[in-house]
């Protein structure tokens, strides 16, 4: 949990130094709204597993996101996102990487509210070292946001984004089907760093 904290941190660190070159030409250029962003966010998170089979109990843990993309006008801009959760509890280790792309919609272009709104593919696993369970589902993936600008380029704010995957979701024990019907679902609640 501390490497995942502390390089999460780092992270955010290098892409907020930049290149002075490059915020040279941001400086310069006029801010119409439009191109590419990053961002980067570290929160508690939760994770459930639920099937015929599965406690269904929702697990706290540890996470952290990586996003990019593009914004199409002042008021959208989409992208593609990674997250990861980790969790450890009495010799068991769980985790959870979730793939999706998400678009984030500002209702007013002068607030820095944002809705968020896309799809998701989240992949769950629990080691107790011998056994080994996974999990996997696709479906939507929502959330809101607040930013606040830190200098000309970064934005910092809260955060808050749930994934559920319900489609093609399975439960695997060892590698063979244990159970179908899953739903996996992940929820953050953080603080995020993005540069536009």
């Amino acid at each position: 949990m501390r490497n995942l904290c502390a390089g999460a941190l780092l992270l955010a660190a290098f892409l907020a130094s930049g290149s002075g070159a490059h915020a040279q030409r941001r400086a310069s250029a006029p801010s119409r709204g439009t191109g590419f962003w990053y961002g980067v966010g570290i929160a508690p998170g939760w994770a459930r597993v639920t099937c015929a089979i599965c406690a269904g109990a929702r697990e706290g843990g540890i996470s952290a996101y990586l996003a990019l993309g593009g914004r199409t006008s002042r008021s959208l801009r989409i992208g593609g996102e990674l997250a990861g959760w980790r969790e450890r509890d009495a010799g068991v280790t769980q985790t959870l990487l979730s793939v999706g792309a998400a678009a984030y919609w500002y209702p007013n272009a002068r607030r820095r509210l944002y809705l968020r709104g896309g799809a998701a593919l989240n992949l769950h696993r629990g080691n107790d070292g011998t056994d080994v369970v996974t999990s996997a589902g696709i479906g939507p993936q929502l959330g809101l946001g607040y930013e606040w600008p830190v200098g000309r380029s970064w934005l910092v704010g809260p955060f808050a984004h749930y994934s559920v995957g319900v489609v093609g979701g399975d439960v695997k024990f060892n590698g063979g089907e244990a159970a179908s019907s899953a739903t996996v679902s992940f929820f953050q609640v953080g603080l995020s760093l993005t540069r536009r």
